[in-house]
């Protein structure tokens, strides 16, 4: 077993549909303190629309492009020498469940856990790949094992890799974006008894719900909530172009806009919209899943949870407090240097994904 990582370098790489982020970090162990990490690059870049679309690569050869643009191959970054990449796997194309299997740990095998997988995936098993880990038994007898199961088609998991490999790169895994967030925005060491958590992801495209309850993620969905929809729907009902309408959203947030009355009720019909979405996929979680904990906190991140009063508003509809999370908390005592505790939200995936690449990518939890 490797005490050290076997993969000097590696970094994390996050694909989403409109930008491209790295992040490579280095890991660092001193005697009669905690381990602790050091950001060596953080690199971004903005992708055209239509070149991933909901997770899917419709322009491989632009995106190809943006990523050999922050490995440094056209001069504009100091070259990154390593091909060793944690990447993530787009939340909507991804499967992610916590199954029980009336089994003893220590008596089940790989076989079953693929033939009790297949019975809850929503693909044949042979059109996708299966991964799992254990987390916990459930009650003293330990006569059932709870096992946390991610899947995704072949077909999406393939095109990632094969763009990988096209820019030059050496994929050491490909993860699904709740797992990375939790690496980020769950506190590694903190004992979470007797309650749960929810991670609300609120992204320029798309937006994703995340359960952590019992020390294990426990279910993900995704919310049609997004940077992009709150736009469209300025223009369309203030009658102005996408820059207008984007300038004002970061401008105002959610608050009264003087100069424009329609404005907030634009918002509200919409942030009222995302309130239902989380109250239906908590009341689900509480209906579907056994003992589960009270949700007693709300961690936000993307890069539309810097949009101003949103946390007040859904802390007050929801009864549960929101805020925005602290994305460096696994990576340091203190954020990094020329950044605050807030900074980042849009970077939570690629610290998720940084985090386990520093470490030894290939020991790695759900």
């Amino acid at each position: 077993m490797f005490i050290n990582n076997p993969f000097p370098g590696a970094f994390g790489l996050d694909i989403g549909d409109l930008s491209v982020k790295l992040m490579q970090m280095s890991r660092h162990s001193p005697l009669g303190r905690a381990p602790f990490f050091t950001i060596e690059a953080t690199r971004a870049a903005a992708l055209p629309p239509g070149a991933i679309v909901n997770g899917e690569i419709q322009l491989p050869e632009i995106v190809r492009k943006k990523i050999l643009h922050l490995l440094g191959a056209d001069g504009n970054y100091p070259l990154l020498k390593s091909p060793w990449v944690v990447a993530n796997l787009p939340e909507p194309k991804t499967f992610l469940k916590l199954i029980e299997i009336e089994t003893p740990a220590e008596e089940l095998t790989d076989d079953d856990i693929v033939f009790q997988a297949a019975k809850h995936l929503p693909f044949d098993m042979a059109e996708g790949y299966l991964d799992w880990q254990v987390t916990t038994t459930n009650g003293t007898a330990k006569k059932t094992t709870a096992v946390l199961i991610a899947a995704v088609q072949k077909t999406i998991a393939d095109s990632y890799t094969y763009l990988l490999e096209a820019a030059g790169l050496s994929p050491l895994a490909l993860e699904v974006e709740a797992v990375a967030l939790s690496r980020a925005l769950i506190t590694a060491t903190k004992d979470y008894s007797g309650m749960a958590r929810v991670i609300l992801d609120l992204g320029g495209t798309r937006s994703g719900l995340t359960i952590y309850d019992k020390n294990t993620i426990q279910f993900s969905t995704s919310i049609n909530f997004s940077g992009e929809l709150i736009t469209t729907a300025l223009m369309q009902g203030l009658s102005i172009d996408h820059a207008a309408a984007e300038k004002l959203k970061i401008a105002t947030g959610a608050k009264v806009n003087k100069e424009s009355p329609k404005y907030l009720k634009i918002i509200d019909d919409l942030i009222d919209q995302l309130v239902g979405e989380i109250k239906q996929a908590l009341q689900f979680y509480r209906e579907h899943f056994a003992a589960t904990n009270p949700i007693t906190h709300i961690t936000m991140c993307g890069g539309l949870s810097y949009l101003e009063n949103l946390d007040t508003i859904l802390s007050h509809a929801l009864r549960i407090s929101a805020h925005p999370g602290n994305v460096w908390k696994n990576v340091s005592a203190s954020a990094p240097p020329k950044t605050k505790p807030t900074d980042g939200l849009e970077l939570a995936t690629v610290v998720g994904l940084a985090l386990r690449a520093a470490q030894n990518p290939l020991r790695h939890s759900l």
